[in-house]
């Protein structure tokens, strides 16, 4: 088994945003500067808003965390939102999972535009991501493109994993992850089935599998009986376990003797996921620079 961590790959994107960071600040007179909304303080993702400020301070972007209060109500949501779209010294705009109920909506992310959605949730790159033809035209693409979807890739491409008609299961049809990554796999000309709550005897899927990418929210739920041998296992999952702690939704200790390859977690796909944002953050922030 060969434990594919993300750490290092992490601090070769953050280290490669030095010098950058320094040229735009110099250019904008001002730090690269992100908004991060988040509602719930006790939620999986609050562990990695502490970490994402702890990041942007060493690197010099310049954070705020907001709480707007989910008794204030979506209107106010998106007036809040409105307001950052139109703040010149905000580059950029992160809304941290989960929301409030109903305040997942198309709406919300074209309220603050495209430009400064940093985790490429807006209708226009969306758009522009699902017509590309190829993953170069990703990669060059104009638009952002979903963080964490992007980092499974970039993590595939660092360990230098050929995927090219692969038999890929990915778990979860989220438009953050599930939807977009398969899309991109695809791309990368993999052979890909999107599994879902309604998917059929899933664990078939699995057995035919060259490689499975958990993106449920399920602690440990995948276990070893479910996969077949010599597969590959990314883990895309946070959770908080009943006795507080993280884990992915893949059982670690049950199958990682059975796999070749696997990702931690933590330590796995999420240092990539934050590194693949503040580098997102950087882009907004130098075309804010070209638009000088």
């Amino acid at each position: 088994m060969e434990l594919l961590e993300g750490r290092t790959l992490s601090k070769e994107i953050l280290t490669s945003l030095e010098s950058r960071i320094e040229k735009t600040k110099a250019a904008l007179n001002r730090p690269p500067s992100l908004t991060i909304i988040n509602y719930y303080d006790d939620s999986p993702s609050a562990i990695y808003v502490k970490r994402k400020i702890k990041v942007c301070d060493r690197l010099g972007i310049k954070t705020d965390l907001i709480n707007p209060g989910e008794d204030k109500g979506y209107s106010h949501f998106l007036e809040l939102l409105k307001n950052f779209q139109e703040d010149e010294s905000i580059d950029a705009i992160m809304i941290e999972r989960p929301l409030p109920s109903g305040y997942e909506a198309i709406k919300t992310w074209d309220t603050f535009g495209a430009l400064k959605d940093v985790d490429g949730l807006s209708s226009l790159s969306m758009g522009k991501l699902f017509l590309a033809k190829n993953i170069a035209e990703i990669e060059k693409g104009d638009f952002y493109v979903p963080c964490t979807a992007l980092a499974v890739i970039k993590m595939i491409k660092k360990y230098a994993i050929d995927i090219k008609g692969a038999n890929i299961a990915v778990v979860g049809r989220s438009s953050i992850v599930g939807r977009p990554l398969a899309h991109m796999l695809t791309s990368m000309d993999a052979t890909v089935t999107l599994c879902h709550s309604k998917t059929k005897d899933i664990v078939s899927i699995f057995k035919k599998s060259d490689i499975i990418i958990s993106a449920v929210g399920k602690a440990r739920w995948i276990k070893a009986d479910m996969i077949g041998e010599n597969s590959l296992l990314i883990d895309v999952g946070t959770n908080i376990d009943k006795n507080g702690k993280m884990c992915g939704d893949i059982d670690f200790e049950n199958v990682k003797d059975k796999v070749d390859y696997i990702t931690p977690v933590p330590g796995g796909v999420g240092p990539v996921t934050l590194a693949c944002l503040l580098e997102n953050v950087v882009k907004a922030a130098e075309r804010k620079v070209e638009s000088l």
